[in-house]
């Protein structure tokens, strides 16, 4: 048998190594020789054509940031010089003191006007800006070309004293100097623009500052000029605002892009546009905003504290390789084929009795144990041919014996693997209940005899304190009346009362008693709440007002809501909906609360200690509402660490947890998804981001459908 098997791997090598052989020596006479050729090509005019497009874009993107700056330049130079013309002097001084004295819609205003409108708006066609705005000193616009809403607003005032044209004017004015605004949206004219500023001064003061809206058709044609940038190629120009890239500009592709485009960069600060708007000017592939594979060039713009990229898609500037790569294709597959075919045609002449062996062998592998091979001679494959089938024959018998045991194991496994499946989830369960359902049971019973305890001495405290004041306001009375038919005592008596301070007792006593009313009151409030939290007879489905289970569970948890020695107190905002009476098993939702709050304290705690973003302010916001379907939502929100997006599936299964060991069970979350979706057919969300807090929304119904 085993020289049966020896004599089948030497032909089925021999055979395998010959076939291999004259198959890998064609393909390497034919094919090597052009693969490199051709290869070598294609790379070399890969580069070439990369090297082309990227120094034409470098070229474009140095071209228009020096026609941009310069254009801005020109355009403050320009500001600088209407503000130095007496006439545009004169303007300001005037219509400042007509607004002044008598407001803008006056006849002294319009007379004014008509002196001084036809000769500023001569500047307007004469140095091609949108709008001349002139404002006074104290922040008034007194004239406006071609905008007459922005007249009699103040930018120190109102909505208007953080817009741009507020700022631009505020630094010429403070500064004394020539000012350029960012690109901003201008509702004036509902499109996007830039403002330049230049003070106006009289005898070395400052009385006012002209403001030049910037004419975007010039500034969209230089950015919209797509020359040498073919079909897909454009310019993007950008400003970065706070952790967002904001595009100031139309776009090919977005003719709408300007302020409704942006791209946030707060995980991806190696973008292009954000690179050239911190000053680093490069050039790279890269995706863009559509999601294409683009080449791009950018480069920063100082006057305009900009950014500016110009790109081509990628598809577009390797379409001439297409044709290169075609032919290749075409000649490789044609080649390859013809390489094959001479192959196939010697290997079939040489191997034929072979490759017919081996065709039945993988029908033998395949599970064909009946399979035999037709002995055609007696040569060296003949005798291989009969080794094989008496092969054939012994294995088909040991193949059926070991199916049966191998049907008998797999049997056994699976029924195995799912007991166990099912003993190992029941242990579970059970470990989870056992152990929440005591610790739950120790509190309530801890939290109702202490209650019980302290009830009934501070009952007695309480019930006696009125009677008690009644007795020390008699006292008292009877003492004033001492006083007042006796005033001159003994003198050991005077002694006395100097030593205890008479009168002080008399004004300070009600005050006592006072004070310890309102202690004991608190104390029967704190008793009230530990009995309402323990809820131990009240294990059935009833009818309660749950904002009482909220505020006796945040009454348990008052010690940690206080300040500590390394953070302030977290301060808890209720906004309660008026709800009625809710169906539910009081204690377990409060058992919910609970675990809810508890763990909002710990995320805040976490918080404080890493000082994340330098927090103040610890809050718990509670809400409560009733939907039209008649759900009522609990909501209870921080703004502790948050929770990543990675764990927040894990958040309700049995025993996952974040927190550190001995610290956390991994229970609390597990068993209140259970009260909440199996006990009350309700629902238990979790909404969090890492840095924005975490949310819990509890939602059950008002009446629960009890079968």
């Amino acid at each position: 048998m085993n020289d049966c098997y020896r004599n089948l791997e030497v032909k089925d090598l021999k055979t395998k190594k010959l076939v291999n052989k004259l198959l890998l020596w064609f393909l390497l006479i034919a094919l090597l020789p052009l693969s490199i050729v051709t290869s070598i090509q294609y790379y070399i005019a890969r580069n070439s054509l990369r090297k082309e497009v990227n120094n034409n874009l470098i070229s474009i993107a140095d071209n228009k940031a020096k026609f941009l700056d310069f254009y801005v330049n020109e355009k403050q130079k320009n500001a600088a010089t209407i503000a130095q013309i007496p006439n545009i002097i004169d303007a300001v001084e005037k219509y400042q003191k007509t607004f002044n004295k008598n407001g803008i819609n006056t006849r002294e205003y319009q007379q004014i006007d008509k002196e001084y409108r036809q000769f500023i708006t001569n500047y307007l066609d004469i140095f091609g800006y949108s709008d001349i705005l002139l404002i006074s000193q104290s922040g008034n616009t007194i004239f406006s070309i071609n905008n007459d809403k922005e007249l009699g607003k103040n930018y120190y005032q109102g909505t208007y004293k953080n817009s741009e044209i507020a700022k631009v004017f505020d630094r010429a004015k403070t500064l004394m100097q020539v000012e350029i605004s960012n690109f901003t949206y201008y509702t004036s004219n509902n499109e996007p623009t830039a403002f330049i500023a230049a003070p106006i001064f009289k005898n070395n003061l400052i009385i006012g500052v002209v403001v030049l809206q910037l004419n975007n058709q010039e500034f969209n044609k230089v950015v919209n000029d797509y020359t040498g940038l073919g079909k897909s190629g454009e310019t993007i120009v950008s400003s970065l605002v706070d952790e967002r890239i904001i595009f100031t500009a139309p776009t090919r592709h977005d003719p709408k892009a300007a302020f409704q485009r942006y791209i946030n960069i707060s995980n991806n600060q190696s973008h292009p546009l954000n690179q050239a708007n911190q000053g680093i000017q490069g050039n790279s592939i890269t995706i863009d905003y559509r999601g294409k594979e683009t080449i791009a060039a950018w480069r920063y713009l100082p006057s305009l504290n900009a950014g500016l990229l110009v790109k081509m898609d990628i598809a577009e500037v390797f379409t001439p390789l297409k044709t290169l790569k075609n032919i290749v294709i075409i000649l490789g597959t044609i080649t390859l084929l013809l390489v094959t075919l001479a192959a196939i045609i010697v290997a079939k002449s040489i191997s034929q009795p072979v490759i017919a062996l081996t065709q039945i062998v993988q029908e033998f592998a395949q599970g064909n144990l009946r399979k035999q091979a037709s002995v055609l001679s007696n040569d060296e494959i003949g005798q291989l041919e009969l080794s094989f089938n008496r092969m054939a024959a012994q294995l088909e018998t040991s193949f059926e014996t070991i199916q049966e045991r191998e049907q008998e194991l797999t049997t056994a496994k699976e029924q195995l693997e799912k007991v166990l499946a099912e003993v190992q989830q029941e242990a579970h369960q059970l470990a989870a209940q056992l152990i929440q359902s005591e610790k739950m049971s120790s509190l309530g019973q801890l939290v109702a005899g202490v209650a019980h305890e302290i009830n009934n001495p501070i009952n007695f405290i309480y019930g006696n304190l009125t009677p008690a004041n009644e007795y020390i306001e008699d006292l008292l009375r009877l003492l004033k009346l001492y006083q007042q038919h006796y005033p001159h005592p003994v003198p050991e008596i005077e002694d006395e009362a100097e030593a205890i301070d008479i009168n002080f007792l008399i004004a300070d006593l009600p005050k006592l008693l006072n004070s310890m009313g309102i202690g004991a009151k608190r104390i029967t409030e704190i008793v009230r709440s530990l009995r309402n939290f323990s809820r131990l007879d009240e294990a059935e489905m009833k009818s309660v007002n749950i904002h009482e289970g909220i505020d006796s569970t945040l009454m348990i948890l008052e010690n940690r809501l206080k300040a500590a020695p390394d953070r302030p107190a977290i301060e808890v905002i209720k906004k309660y909906a008026d709800l009625p009476l809710v169906e539910c098993y009081t204690g377990q939702l409060n058992q919910v609360f609970m675990n809810i709050l508890a763990n909002a304290i710990d995320a805040l705690e976490e918080r404080k200690i890493k000082n994340f973003l330098g927090l103040d302010k610890l809050q718990i916001h509670i809400y409560t509402e009733l939907t039209k379907d008649k759900q009522v939502i609990i909501r209870i929100k921080d703004n502790g660490v948050g929770i990543p997006e990675k764990l927040k599936k894990l958040l309700f299964d049995p025993f996952f947890t974040t927190k550190p060991i001995g610290k956390g069970t991994g229970l609390g979350l597990s068993i209140s998804y259970k009260i909440i979706t199996e006990q009350h057919q309700g629902k238990l969300q979790c909404i969090s981001y890492p840095g924005n807090g975490t949310e819990f929304i509890i939602t059950i119904p008002l009446y629960q459908d009890i079968k």
